[in-house]
C-alpha cells in the first residue's frame, strides 16, 4: 500500500527536498508522496516553519518552468513561480524520492485556476445568466491546456503517477474571501448554477440534438425563482426532493447533466493516454468542493466512467470519524466496483480526536481495499500530528 503525504512545493523548498523526503520516510513510515505541481490561489498557515508562519501565493502558480512549445498557440500556459523554479524543487524532490524508494506523484490542480481564467475568459464556465466563473476553466473548452500540462510534466519529471484534481464544473460557490451569499441554498440551486453554457458546452449539447437555448432559459427561470424563494414554515424541509424531482421530470436537464459528465470523463481519458504513453499511472480526485463522494456528480464526475479512464479514484475522505470514511469509500466502491481506490485523510482536521482516530481511519481505508493513503498536508501539520501519521502508517503498513 502506498502511504504518503500531500505536500506543497514551497514547504519542500524551505525544508530542503532531501531532508523532507527523508523525514517522511524515516520518521513517518511513508513510501509515497503527492507533491503539488500547479496550484490555485492560497493563503496558508504553516505551524512548523521557523519565523513567519503565513504564506500567500501571488496567484495560481506552477512549481516548474513550462515548455511553452508543448501548449496550444495563443492558449494558456501555466504561470511559473520564480522562487520554486529557481530552487528546482520538483526535480530535487524526484531525485530524493528515487533515493528513498518513494512513489512520486505529481499532484495537479487542473481547471481551478483564477489566474489563467482572468487571462483567458473565453475558456471559463458561463452560467445560465451569462455570469463567468473565472476560477474555473471549462472542461469542454480547456482540454488542450490540461493534456498539454500533463505531457509537459511527464516529459520533464517522469513521475510514477499523476494525481489529477479539478477536472470538472465547480459551480457558483468558490469559498474565497469576501464571498457574500445569503440566499436559501440546496442541491437543486447548486446544480442549476453549475451548468455551463459556454460556446464549447453549447456545441456539445447541439450535437446531442437538444435545444440548448430553451434549456438555458428554463434553467435561468428555475434558478431565479429558487434564489428568490422563501422556504416558509412547512413541517418538512422543502428542499428535500427538489433536485431529484428536476432530474426525474425534466428529461433535457438529466440529458444535459449526462453530457457534462461525458465531457469530464473524455478529458480525463485524454490525460490518461498522455500519462500511459510516458509510463505513468493516473489517479483522479473526482471532486474538489463537493463531499461526500456521492455528491461528486455535482461537479460532473461520473464515477463508473472515471474508473475506466484512470488507474485509481482517489477519494478525499476528509471526515472526523472512521465510520464516515468507510461509508464514503464504500459508496465509491458500490458505484465503481472495478475501480482501484486510494484515499485522502485530513490529518489537519481540528475535530480529529487524536492519533487513535487517525489510525482508525487508515485501518478503514485498508479494509476498503485502498491501494494508497495520502495525508493532508505535510506543511500544514503541527509537530505532534506528524507522529499521528507515523502511528497510523505503522498500524496499516
Amino acid at each position: 500500500m502506498r502511504l504518503g503525504f500531500f505536500a506543497y512545493p514551497w514547504d519542500l523548498a524551505d525544508e530542503g527536498p532531501e531532508e523532507a523526503v527523508a523525514a517522511m520516510a524515516a520518521r513517518c513510515g511513508c513510501n509515497a508522496l503527492a507533491v503539488n505541481a500547479v496550484y490555485h490561489h492560497a493563503r496558508l498557515l504553516r505551524p512548523r516553519r521557523p519565523g513567519p508562519k503565513v504564506f500567500e501565493l501571488p496567484g495560481a502558480v506552477a512549481a516548474f518552468q513550462p515548455q511553452a512549445a508543448l501548449y496550444p498557440p495563443g492558449g494558456p500556459v501555466p504561470l511559473p513561480h520564480a522562487p520554486l523554479v529557481q530552487a528546482g524543487v520538483l526535480a530535487r524532490t524526484r531525485d530524493a524520492c528515487a533515493r528513498h524508494g518513494m512513489d512520486l506523484g505529481l499532484w495537479i490542480v487542473g481547471l481551478h485556476n483564477s489566474s489563467l481564467g482572468e487571462l483567458f475568459p473565453g475558456l471559463c464556465m458561463l452560467n445560465c445568466f451569462g455570469d463567468r466563473y473565472t476560477y474555473n476553466l471549462c472542461p469542454a473548452a480547456a482540454g488542450d491546456y490540461l493534456t498539454a500540462l500533463a505531457r509537459d510534466l511527464c516529459a520533464q519529471f517522469r513521475p510514477r503517477r499523476l494525481i489529477l484534481e479539478a477536472t470538472g464544473y465547480l459551480g457558483l460557490r468558490h469559498g474565497v474571501h469576501h464571498e457574500l451569499f445569503f440566499g436559501a441554498w440546496d442541491e437543486a440551486l447548486e446544480l442549476l448554477l453549475s451548468l455551463c453554457f459556454c460556446p464549447a458546452c453549447q456545441a456539445r449539447v447541439r450535437a446531442a440534438d437538444l435545444d440548448v437555448e430553451a434549456l438555458r432559459g428554463q434553467v435561468a427561470l428555475w434558478a431565479g425563482r429558487l434564489l428568490n424563494s422563501q422556504p416558509g414554515a412547512a413541517p418538512f424541509d422543502p428542499a428535500d426532493g427538489r433536485l431529484s424531482c428536476l432530474l426525474a421530470q425534466v428529461p433535457d436537464l438529466a440529458a444535459y447533466q449526462a453530457l457534462r459528465a461525458g465531457a469530464v470523463t473524455d478529458l480525463v481519458r485524454r490525460v490518461q493516454a498522455v500519462a500511459a504513453a510516458a509510463g505513468a499511472e493516473l489517479d483522479v480526485i473526482p471532486a474538489s468542493f463537493h463531499r461526500p463522494v456521492s455528491r461528486a456528480w455535482l461537479e460532473g464526475a461520473h464515477l463508473p466512467g472515471l474508473a475506466t479512464a484512470c488507474n485509481h479514484l482517489l477519494i478525499p475522505a476528509y471526515w472526523p470519524d472512521a465510520g464516515q470514511v468507510a461509508g464514503d469509500l464504500g459508496w465509491a466502491h458500490w458505484l465503481a466496483p472495478a475501480a482501484g481506490l486510494a484515499a485522502g485523510l485530513n490529518a489537519c482536521e481540528p475535530a480529529l480526536a487524536g492519533a487513535p482516530a487517525l489510525a482508525a481511519q487508515a485501518a478503514a481505508c485498508r479494509r476498503a481495499g485502498c491501494r494508497g493513503i495520502y495525508y493532508y498536508n505535510y506543511g500544514l501539520l503541527p509537530e505532534a500530528r506528524l507522529e499521528w501519521v507515523a502511528r497510523a502508517n505503522a498500524e496499516v503498513s
